[in-house]
């Protein structure tokens, strides 16, 4: 949405001029915004309203009550040209367009931060390399890309050229901020590829060899997983009542036992991790997921 049709829609009410520059606005919707234009700030106040203009950068929004989020906005502030923010900004469009993920303002200061220190440690010829590259791109194909196209956005802003290390690092910023915005039972990247290389080494060790990770059935299977992992807040889910789905999990599992035991084996493995519950339409997608992959 752009300054002008934001405007439109709520009436921005000043909560603080963090500078010359810089206003921190309630939106009209229980949340709070940055916008960031040259010499907005100048002769503002407190509850008075204003709108924004074209010129005039409008950050995406966290919630009304987040002064540790200011604060840490302004820390930043002080260190990290404009410019970065903005670009952090687009990128993170780029990731929900992609990815179909709404993020919010919370994103913007690790991953800014993020990568203006990285644009300096390359140009002082420092290479870092990710440890989990390799399951990165392997369990999470959407992340991992917007990482490869958000380095080339960086590229061509700070004439500096970037590993695939790097776009993995970005992949694990959004999948960090998916996690936590979901209140998932994972907390973090690494629990996260631990509980889906579970997946793989159960699947390996039962059919005697690796699965490619470019396998478009293995990719689904590991989104699909993703995606359950993210909504275990909901807790743990009982079937109370034979369902369509139960009929039809019992008539695969006869048809491929094989499956049924690997299955059976997951479920053991994610509900441990996890504590959730699977009901039998879980097992079922799942179950289907491994006999794509098997056959």
């Amino acid at each position: 949405m752009s300054s002008s049709d934001l405007a439109k829609v709520y009436i921005l009410k000043i909560l603080q001029v963090l500078n010359n520059n810089v206003l921190l606005v309630e939106d009209g919707n229980d949340k709070q915004q940055i916008i960031w234009g040259k010499g907005i700030g100048f002769r503002l106040k407190r509850d008075e309203e204003y709108f924004p203009t074209e010129d005039d950068h409008v950050f995406l929004p966290v919630s009304r009550d987040d002064s540790q989020w200011v604060d840490s906005f302004k820390e930043l502030a002080r260190e990290i040209p404009r410019s970065y923010f903005e670009l952090t900004d687009s990128i993170i469009s780029l990731a929900q367009n992609s990815i179909n993920v709404e993020f919010d303002g919370h994103l913007l200061i690790p991953l800014t931060d993020h990568i203006y220190f990285a644009v300096q440690r390359i140009k002082s010829g420092l290479v870092v390399s990710n440890p989990m590259l390799f399951d990165i791109r392997r369990l999470f194909p959407k992340e991992f890309q917007v990482g490869q196209e958000a380095l080339a956005l960086i590229s061509s802003f700070s004439d500096v050229s970037f590993s695939d290390d790097e776009a993995g690092f970005i992949a694990m910023h959004l999948i960090e901020h998916e996690l936590t915005e979901t209140n998932s039972s994972v907390q973090s990247v690494s629990e996260a590829l631990d509980i889906l290389s579970g997946v793989n080494e159960i699947l390996e060790k039962d059919y005697g060899g690796k699965f490619s990770e470019s396998s478009l059935a293995v990719s689904r299977m590991a989104t699909h997983l993703y995606y359950l992992l993210l909504r275990t807040h909901d807790g743990k889910k009982v079937d109370l009542v034979e369902t369509d789905d139960t009929v039809l999990l019992c008539q695969l599992k006869k048809q491929y036992p094989n499956a049924g035991k690997s299955l059976g084996r997951i479920v053991a493995l994610i509900e441990d991790h996890v504590g959730y519950q699977f009901d039998d339409s879980d097992r079922l997608f799942l179950l289907i997921h491994i006999i794509h992959i098997i056959e």
